[in-house]
């Protein structure tokens, strides 16, 4: 369409175009040839004239010599008459065959037959030129045809004229030759005495800068920038109307697919257009029914009034009110709906929407969806109950394998010491009961153990205490000295006087320092540089235990990780040390953290509560 539109404006274009460029060069033609018109009536008339001066002269000088003048006399007079008129050059008398010149000139004059006419006469040389003779009995005038015309006489503009003698012989040519001409315009006359009509020929060359080439490329540019100008126009026109063509497919659209019936109105309460939802409800709407008419409301369930007729014709937007009923041939349908006014640009009523949906089969749709909803709720919460009682059972019994593993170990450990010491053949009773007296300690902490994850099933709150944070802290790496000492790790302790008492489970805080110092120990395994550094410092209501490692850190990804159940970076870690730590460590009112290192290694903090009732210090 875009395309077809730009061809036929091209060719409107240049059909303008060029018909201003031949309006233009015919007015310039016609200007020119005016102006050629009026130089060559000009120039014809002016030598028109001459002539009949020439003849003038012929008689006068006629009328003298007829009267006897004296030749001195005729000789001034002659001298006189002829000085206004440069073309006549002689004036001769003859008697018999012989003629003189009055006024002799510095040249001679070309032979002519010696005639007397009665008449004027036309005496033409045999040997041709551009002189002529006039005669009258015995008075002979002589013509240089080239005199008849000064520069004065010529118009501005290149002429060329041409005066033929009665034969066709070219008697006198002025001409000015313009190349390349464009244009010559002609015209062929007489000259306007009986006497002397000689063919007189007038030309013009019209040079090509005589055309309005300034005023053609103007139009050109003009028209170009009028017909780009429309093009615009056009294509803004077409660019609005497909948009308004979309717009409107797309309100078409919106229309047919909402599933309320929508019924657009004229002001008079006809139908303009109705979707296919409303013609469920409505029936049959072509456009141009009455609403009115078409529609009937079979009565109301509510307590307030309903008006019909003004429901039609309000200006305000208005809901049917609730319980409101439809008749539809034999039936009624229970309906809900509004009808709304639509305004123009200045305020004029354009029409109303009205706008109806059936309440019957939205409220039977509502139902089956809430029993549905209802139903898989029911299931969602029971495989929810299923799974978290799996995962309860799950993290119980890894986190039950996980705690005692270590007492477990340690009991193991100093099982095989003294079966070693007794098999000796002198055996160190001493280490034997050590070794027996630290089985008893582990197993009773197994015993713990278990304890406190029984309380933690049955939700009992940790027994809170007053605890000695340094002696839990070296009561524990005291535990770890034998796995300290192999990896040779220099361990730093920095423990504040008087003793950091703090309110908490003394079992649970070895349970969480035991973890973090396992966890250290892997890290170090790894490493050249293996430091381990704690230092328990006080807050406002707290005391705070810092464990830093000299390992090789943690990932980006594995510290936001760091506290999820069953992530670990072990190749036989549960994942679950750090969970249960800081569930522990929550559980007695502190928290466990980790605090991200500038440099190398990990670093975590156990904060825990101060014990604020001094006096049940124990000594």
């Amino acid at each position: 369409m875009i395309l077809r539109t730009f061809r036929w404006l091209l060719i409107g274009w240049l059909l303008t175009a060029l018909a201003g460029t031949l309006g233009l060069c015919l007015m310039t033609w016609a200007d020119l040839r005016g102006t050629f018109d009026l130089d060559a009536r000009v120039l014809h008339r002016v030598i028109s004239q001459r002539m009949e001066q020439q003849e003038a002269v012929l008689r006068s000088v006629d009328a003298l010599w007829q009267q006897h003048v004296d030749p001195m006399t005729l000789d001034r007079f002659t001298d006189a008459l002829l000085a206004p008129y440069p073309q006549v050059i002689a004036v001769e008398q003859c008697a018999g065959t012989t003629c003189s010149n009055v006024l002799p000139g510095p040249f001679s004059l070309p032979a002519v037959p010696t005639l007397t006419p009665a008449q004027p006469t036309l005496l033409w040389p045999k040997e041709g030129g551009q002189r002529y003779a006039l005669a009258l009995r015995k008075v002979r005038v002589w013509i240089d045809a080239q005199r008849l015309l000064t520069e004065d006489d010529l118009p501005g503009q290149a002429f060329t004229m041409q005066i033929s003698r009665p034969d066709g012989s070219l008697l006198v040519s002025r001409q000015q030759v313009i190349r390349p001409a464009s244009l010559t315009f002609r015209v062929e006359k007489k000259l306007g005495t009986a006497l002397q009509a000689f063919p007189i020929r007038f030309e013009r060359a019209i040079p090509w800068t005589a055309w309005p080439w300034t005023s053609i490329a103007a139009w050109w540019v003009l028209t170009a920038a009028a017909a780009a100008w429309a093009l615009r126009l056009l294509s803004a026109r077409r660019r609005s109307e497909r948009a308004l063509q979309e717009e409107r497919l797309r309100a078409q659209g919106i229309l047919a697919a909402a599933t309320d019936g929508i019924v657009a109105l004229n002001p008079d309460g006809q139908v303009v257009q109705a979707n296919p939802a409303s013609q469920q409800v409505l029936g049959h709407l072509p456009a141009g029914t009455d609403i009115r008419g078409a529609v009937v409301f079979h009565g109301t369930l509510s307590q307030a009034p309903f008006d019909a007729p003004s429901f039609w014709i309000n200006q305000a937007a208005q809901s049917l009110p609730e319980g409101i009923a439809l008749r539809r041939g034999r039936t009624t349908v229970l309906i809900e709906g509004s009808i709304a006014p639509v305004f123009g640009m200045t305020g004029q009523l354009l029409g109303r929407v009205f706008t109806v949906r059936e309440v019957g089969p939205l409220q039977r749709r509502m139902l089956a969806q809430l029993s549905e909803g209802e139903r898989r709720v029911q299931e969602h919460a029971e495989q929810l109950a299923h799974v978290s009682r799996l995962s309860t059972l799950g993290e119980m019994s890894a986190g039950l394998a996980h705690e005692l593993n270590q007492p477990l170990t340690a009991v193991v450990s100093y099982g095989q010491a003294g079966t070693r010491l007794l098999s000796e053949p002198d055996p160190d009773l001493a280490r034997v009961r050590h070794a027996m007296s630290g089985m008893v300690a582990q197993a009773q902490r197994a015993s713990e153990i278990i304890g406190h994850l029984r309380r933690l099933v049955r939700r009992t709150p940790a027994r809170q205490q007053a605890v000695d944070l340094t002696q839990v802290v070296q009561n524990v790496l005291t535990l770890c000295d034998a796995d300290l000492k192999r990896l040779s790790v220099m361990v730093t302790l920095d423990a504040p006087q008087p003793a950091p008492w703090v309110r908490a489970d003394a079992v649970q805080i070895e349970q969480i320092v035991l973890n973090l110092l396992r966890n250290a120990l892997d890290a170090l395994s790894n490493v050249e540089d293996r430091r381990l550094t704690l230092k328990i410092s006080h807050e406002a209501r707290t005391w705070d235990l810092y464990i830093h490692d000299s390992g090789p850190g943690l990932t980006p990804e594995a510290e936001r990780r760091l506290f999820t159940p069953f992530n670990t970076t072990k190749a036989e870690g549960l994942g679950l040390g750090l969970t249960l730590s800081q569930g522990l460590a929550q559980g007695m009112d502190g928290d466990l953290t980790f605090c991200p290192q500038p440099q190398r290694g990990a670093a975590f903090r156990l904060t825990l509560p101060v014990w604020e009732v001094q006096h049940e210090q124990p000594a």
